[in-house]
């Protein structure tokens, strides 16, 4: 008898409190309905996207093979701007390797805007940095080539050691051996290590 007394208590005080906060569960529901709603649009809004990316670095390489190459430098510089970790890079090095662009200060405008992206890895950053350093090797004074591969150096990267040599190599090609021996020194240190 006291159970069903307890029980009876028990449905009372549930009823009671669903009947005083009616309002507020109701909402509470509405707006979880609707955060769920929002999420599953905003995924669906993202695969889209993707999908129109790829579609248009398709477009750009079949504009190229069709000599069509300033409008697949469009369609890659469209990419580019679209801040995605893959097909940024990628519409970059594209840029690059079919000399779609030969003006250095744009292509390294592309750099950054690639470098910029948060969504990219560490480790694919650093490698876009050392792309980016072979490309100044030309172009940049010691010390922006420096300020580019430092971050790299001085980390636990695995391409610390490319970075390591390519300063060793640019300081080689600018007949700055003591420098370029500095670096060689560093390299080997972390070897043995």
């Amino acid at each position: 008898m006291s159970d069903e007394i307890l029980n009876n208590s028990m449905q009372h005080k549930i009823q009671q409190f669903i009947k005083k906060n009616l309002k507020n569960l109701i909402v509470f529901i509405a707006l979880l309905i609707l955060i769920l709603f929002g999420f599953f649009f905003y995924k669906d809004l993202q695969k889209k996207e993707e999908l129109k990316i790829s579609e248009n670095y398709i477009q750009a390489s079949i504009k190229f093979e069709e000599n069509k190459k300033a409008q697949a430098k469009e369609f890659l510089e469209n990419i580019i701007n679209k801040d995605h970790k893959f097909y940024s890079p990628l519409a970059l090095y594209f840029i690059i390797d079919k000399k779609l662009e030969t003006d250095p200060l744009k292509i390294m405008n592309y750099f950054d805007n690639v470098l910029s992206i948060r969504s990219i890895e560490k480790e694919n950053l650093n490698l876009i940095k050392i792309k980016k350093a072979i490309f100044l090797f030309d172009l940049a004074d010691e010390e922006k080539i420096i300020d580019l591969l430092n971050p790299v150096i001085n980390s636990d990267s695995v391409w610390r050691n490319m970075a390591i040599k390519l300063m060793s190599d640019y300081f080689l090609s600018k007949d700055q051996t003591t420098k370029a021996n500095e670096y060689i020194q560093l390299l080997n240190n972390k070897i043995k290590k």
